[in-house]
């Protein structure tokens, strides 16, 4: 399938490492997230995206492709999921580009550095000040109803912009270091006309993701609950978040990877994706994950034909707690999780 070519710049620069754009010859570069370059993954950009070519290559792994290929391939997007997001797009590449170029221009930078002139939704005297504006309400409206200033999980702040140029009028989400610094962060979508025009969710451009809430690890519990998107994560104890993982499973970013190599080491890690009685992706990765030697959350079926993720979990039950031992009980390994998965497959093909 075609990709418009303002839609495959900003997915280039949403999801390649370091993106840049080459005025002088109209190529776009970044590191590239497939094979991650090695040794030059923080010093070179061997991923090139060549508009008048409609191609896509990394002269480190090889990769080549047409845009719709690596888009789904990076992103873990299904086919139909990417055709749904380029039907509801809407051209702001401009943005994007600036805002990824600036990055660069000051690549050593401070990491604790949020979206322009951040407001803290946490402290009562911001919040106040900006209460006769539309989209702090709104913002406030999403965050009571989905439960995320309760749930037991949450970090300690949420933060909104009403001026940065990609993030502007988005909840913003951190996502804090071992060290307690803001490394990295998600945003997401308030206002109903953005959720038809613009990604739902957008990470920091020219950042490298990290593990959201690994500050809130707590020791005494041996086990880390590993979440796709971090909103899921508020809800359960010891919930940490990736910010995405393709069909073919695992994923990580070199820095996610020095967390679990390092901070995590010692737990014992549970995947828990969306319900894969209803998300076709989340089965996919689910099952590739086991076949990974992965520990997974297989959904209960009394749960997984009635709700996506947890967040629906919580918000329907009214609950801010999803605990561990609903966790543990429905988590299995190996053949025993793919033959359950096999059983969801039976349903899923039956409707």
């Amino acid at each position: 399938m075609i990709v418009p070519e303002d839609f495959a710049i900003t997915k280039f620069f949403e999801l390649g490492h370091r993106p840049i754009y080459n005025k002088f010859t109209g190529v776009y570069q970044c590191a590239c997230p497939i094979c991650r370059e090695g040794k030059s993954f923080h010093t070179k950009r061997r991923c090139f995206y060549i508009p008048k070519n409609e191609n896509i290559y990394c002269h480190n792994c090889g990769w080549s492709s047409k845009p719709f290929k690596w888009i789904t391939e990076v992103s873990g997007a299904t086919d139909t999921e990417l055709i749904e997001e380029i039907k509801e797009y809407t051209p702001d590449v401009e943005t994007i580009i600036d805002a990824a170029n600036a990055a660069e221009a000051t690549r050593v930078v401070n990491t604790e550095t949020l979206p322009k002139d951040s407001i803290n939704l946490s402290d009562t005297v911001q919040v106040d000040f900006y209460k006769d504006s539309a989209v702090m309400r709104a913002v406030q409206w999403l965050i009571r109803s989905r439960r995320l200033d309760t749930a037991v999980n949450r970090p300690d702040n949420l933060y909104l912009s009403l001026a940065d140029k990609v993030h502007k009028n988005r909840l913003i989400i951190p996502f804090i270091n071992e060290t307690n610094s803001i490394e990295f962060y998600q945003t997401r979508t308030v206002l109903n006309r953005d959720n038809k025009i613009k990604p739902k969710y957008l990470g920091k451009v020219g950042a490298e993701k990290t593990l959201f809430n690994i500050d809130k690890v707590d020791s005494n519990h041996d086990t880390v609950y590993i979440f796709e998107g971090p909103i899921n994560a508020f809800f359960t104890k010891n919930s940490i978040a990736v910010a995405g993982i393709t069909e073919r499973g695992k994923s990580f970013t070199v820095r996610q990877e020095q967390q679990l190599d390092g901070t995590l080491k010692l737990y014992e890690k549970v995947w828990i994706l969306d319900s894969q009685w209803i998300d076709q992706a989340s089965l996919i990765k689910s099952e590739a994950l086991l076949q990974q030697g992965e520990r997974v959350f297989i959904w209960p079926e009394k749960f997984g034909r009635r709700f996506k993720d947890f967040n629906d979990i919580a918000i329907a039950c009214k609950v801010d707690e999803i605990g561990w031992d609903f966790c543990q009980k429905n988590t299995l390994q190996g053949l025993e999780g793919i033959i359950k998965l096999s059983e969801i497959k039976k349903f899923r093909n039956m409707q």
